[in-house]
């Protein structure tokens, strides 16, 4: 061998299948779930807390029937509009597979007239590093949501990723409270039986969308889909090379953290300017309050409300893709020093989430730098 020959193939480090650590490192691949053949979810009282509340009487008669054509067909627009958009910013954009989501389906315990949909990764999966972790959902009708994204997390384990899948839950009725005590959920109540909660401590329970990444640290709230038990699961799974801390949120109706606090480049967070309750961690960091979102109040909204507005995605500590209509977001965001990519969502709005809870992030650049103050007693 010559001095001048090329370093041997085989001595090369391959880079990771997956590899993200923050919610803002420079984006270079991405999942992008899929609404096509949804249907409405089959009632279950514990979503009495978080879904609006004329919700309640479509899900009831609705469960397992198609969700509204046009709408969805709109929606799949939409997401189709982004996935045009990531490309063109360079990033490798991979789909789930397709599933049926109207069959029934039963477990000894509980039955479910069908599915969802397979439009939300971020609900049900979180990459934090090189692992991809499956959550182990309290709605029964998302028991197997994850089977539409089980292809690729096995070619991802294949290509060296780490998988870890929660136990799946039995959601018996003992998981759910029914005392009618489960309204409060505000400023949070680590305690899970002392916090209101609409799930117990039964089991771990979590949807991945209530986990924030900050490097070496990861945020989480507790919710009425996420509870303490959950929480010390993902603690243990991803080691002591992370460090999770729980804060606070003043939500009757938490569900899904990435509505209230959004991290858009080290050192800028975007929150809700009523839900955000200020942690020491944060401490030094500049807090934009979102501006109040622009969607007319008869735009049909079946999961949530329209605070999924500040649901945006970053690209890079730059650029954050926001939805097009949201104006005063788009100048608030540019003043901060932010490029904003607009795009067409507000019917995906209808079913649910934005940019963020349509994506699951699996490579961007950077690695577990600290991010996050750390007091000294910590």
């Amino acid at each position: 061998m010559t001095n001048d020959a090329q370093p041997d193939e085989y001595e090369r480090t391959p880079p990771p299948a997956v590899n993200s650590y923050t919610e803002w490192d420079p984006l270079r691949e991405v999942v992008v779930g899929s609404l096509l053949g949804g249907v409405f979810p089959a009632w279950q009282e514990s979503m009495a807390r978080v879904v609006p509340d004329a919700a309640r009487p479509v899900f009831q008669e609705l469960g397992g029937t198609p969700l509204p054509a046009g709408l969805l067909k709109a929606a799949e627009d939409e997401l189709e509009g982004l996935v045009e958009v990531l490309e063109s910013h360079g990033i490798a954009v991979v789909r789930p597979d397709t599933a049926e989501h109207q069959v029934p389906f039963r477990t000894p315990h509980w039955s479910s007239a069908g599915g969802l949909y397979a439009g939300m990764p971020r609900d049900l999966l979180m990459v934090v590093g090189d692992a991809i972790i499956e959550a182990p959902m309290s709605w029964r009708c998302r028991h197997h949501e994850v089977d539409a994204f089980r292809s690729l997390i096995k070619s991802y384990f294949r290509r060296g990723a780490r998988w870890l899948p929660a136990p799946r839950p039995q959601l018996t009725d003992a998981l759910y409270r029914t005392d009618g005590e489960a309204h409060g959920g505000t400023r949070g109540g680590t305690d899970g039986e002392a916090g209101g909660w609409a799930v117990t401590e039964f089991e771990p329970v979590f949807d991945a969308a209530d986990f924030l990444r900050f490097g070496r640290d990861v945020i989480v709230q507790r919710s009425h889909v996420t509870n303490a038990f959950g929480i010390d699961w993902v603690r243990r799974a991803i080691g002591p090379e992370f460090d999770v801390t729980v804060v606070d949120t003043d939500d009757p109706h938490a569900m899904h953290i990435d509505a209230t606090i959004a991290p858009l480049a080290p050192g800028k967070l975007l929150v809700h300017p009523e839900r955000y309750v200020h942690h020491e961690v944060f401490d030094g960091w500049d807090i934009l309050p979102a501006p109040a979102p622009t969607l007319p109040r008869d735009w049909p909204m079946y999961f949530c409300s329209p605070w999924v507005s500040m649901n945006v995605l970053s690209l890079d500590p730059e650029t954050v893709v926001v939805e097009r209509q949201e104006e005063p977001l788009i100048e608030a965001l540019t003043g901060w020093g932010f490029r904003c990519v607009p795009v067409d969502f507000r019917h995906v709005y209808t079913f649910g989430g934005s940019f963020h809870c349509v994506t699951l992030d699996t490579v961007r650049e950077g690695g577990a730098a600290r991010y996050l103050s750390r007091p000294a007693r910590w």
